[in-house]
């Protein structure tokens, strides 16, 4: 038995060998949109957190490599502590060269650090001498020179006078920034063509962890990946959970900003993780769940179809993401890992409770300390016994009512009720009705999973 979810190993070369979510054929259009495209992309793949972004495009760099189209994989989460984002996108860039440039052309590689010195060394040095952000290279248009000349002399009255002269040198320097921008942009859109796997074909950056990354990092690089590296032969693909993201530029911008106008200017196309959520027996949870369950290799003594089952009818109904799923798969685990065949145990409640413990706390609290009535554990699931009676959700929370109703609710049950024949399961366990979910959850609870 695995207690935590062993990671799907993507080999360089696997493409989509793993495919367990059918994400192949997605995976080669957007192959297919790159590669044919002529402009310089800038394209975001946006899905939830815990959906398996960087799964999926790590198979999609295995399409890639399978075409002999060069890639770059930057995680942004591992290089947020480095302040400079343009450091931070171009040093792998350099790195990536050296490594794949071809013979003819390793004098390029001289020129392109060179000029990635100047651009950064110029963005360094007015971040030293304001004590603000620094202004993008070229961002700043002819009439916004004008303006500033306009009114250089009231900012300089304003703040100090290191600012005002920075405002100075800003406006004199204009030409010279340009010219060093397009130098260097120029440079980089020729860099695929020189490379040994050359072709034609596009370089692909990937940029993966942006909703991971500090607010001001995320934006800064979203920003100087626009700014200063979108040129024709170069595309961007942008790993991120979209809403977080802009959550982030409202951070930095303050929180009347529009956050999704001010995105789009960075981002020519936007495109979704795709996830199937149709029929229950034909989606991802359903997929991944079953994959998750030979994962761990759990000992269930016959019951492992009942949790399979279990933990698909629970998570559609309240569309937990595959890292949730993950998370409630090492409760199952850790459940019956810590077990033996003959001790007490019911799949429907064990399923149930390993799900509350991932998705609320406070509710799996309620449960194992019996502070709550059946009727709140409906309202928190949205579920109604009354007008849902067929499907295995059904006999779930009916086993949760069991567990939850008094004795005198229990007493004024029909006698047709299928609640009634619950306690022979009971018999042979001695042990009450009004025990099994607090008995459950301390089990489920006795350790404590990351």
């Amino acid at each position: 038995m695995r207690i935590v979810t062993p990671p799907l190993i993507v080999e360089e070369n696997d493409g989509f060998i793993n495919d367990i979510l059918e994400r192949k054929a997605y995976g080669e259009a957007l192959l297919n949109l790159v590669v044919n495209s002529s402009d310089d992309l800038v394209v975001s793949l946006d899905g939830k957190w815990g959906e398996g972004k960087t799964t999926f495009i790590k198979m999609w760099q295995g399409l890639l490599l399978e075409d002999n189209i060069p890639n770059i994989y930057i995680d942004a989460f591992e290089n947020d502590y480095i302040d400079d984002a343009f450091i931070s996108v171009v040093s792998s860039i350099t790195r990536y060269a050296e490594t794949n440039i071809s013979d003819e052309n390793q004098d390029k590689i001289i020129e392109l650090k060179e000029k990635s010195k100047m651009v950064g060394g110029q963005l360094l040095s007015w971040t030293a001498k304001v004590g603000l952000k620094a202004a993008t290279l070229g961002v700043i248009k002819d009439s916004e020179i004008e303006e500033l000349m306009d009114i250089k002399g009231d900012l300089a009255k304003g703040v100090s006078d290191l600012a005002g002269g920075f405002i100075e040198e800003r406006i004199n320097s204009h030409t010279n920034d340009i010219e060093l921008i397009q130098s260097f942009k120029e440079l980089l859109s020729k860099l695929p063509e020189r490379l040994q796997s050359g072709e034609g074909k596009p370089l692909i950056i990937i940029i993966d962890e942006l909703d991971r990354c500090k607010p001001s990092y995320a934006v800064e690089v979203v920003e100087k990946i626009k700014h200063l590296f979108s040129v024709k032969n170069i595309v961007f693909i942008l790993v991120m959970n979209k809403l977080q993201l802009e959550e982030s530029i409202k951070s930095v911008y303050g929180k009347n900003i529009d956050a999704h106008t001010y995105l789009q200017k960075f981002i020519h196309l936007e495109m979704k993780l795709p996830k199937r959520t149709g029929r229950r027996h034909e989606n991802d949870i359903t997929s991944y769940s079953r994959k998750l369950f030979e994962l761990h290799e759990i000992e269930a003594w016959g019951e492992g179809q009942y949790i399979i089952d279990s933990i698909d009818a629970l998570a559609n109904h309240l569309n937990l993401s595959l890292r949730q799923l993950e998370k409630v798969y090492t409760n199952i685990a850790l459940f019956y890992g810590s077990s033996s065949k003959n001790q007490f145990r019911l799949a429907p409640i064990v399923s149930f409770l390993s799900v509350v413990k991932v998705i609320n706390s406070e509710l799996f609290e309620e449960l194992l300390y019996q502070t709550i009535i059946y009727p709140n554990v409906e309202k928190a699931f949205n579920y109604n016994v009354t007008t849902n009676n067929s499907d295995l959700m059904y006999k779930i929370m009916n086993w949760v009512r069991f567990g939850l109703m008094n004795d005198e609710e229990y007493r004024e049950l029909s006698e047709e009720d299928e609640i009634k024949r619950y306690n022979s399961a009971l018999f042979q366990y001695n042990i009450d009705r009004e025990e099994i979910i607090p008995f459950l959850a301390k089990k489920i609870n006795m350790f404590i999973t990351g």
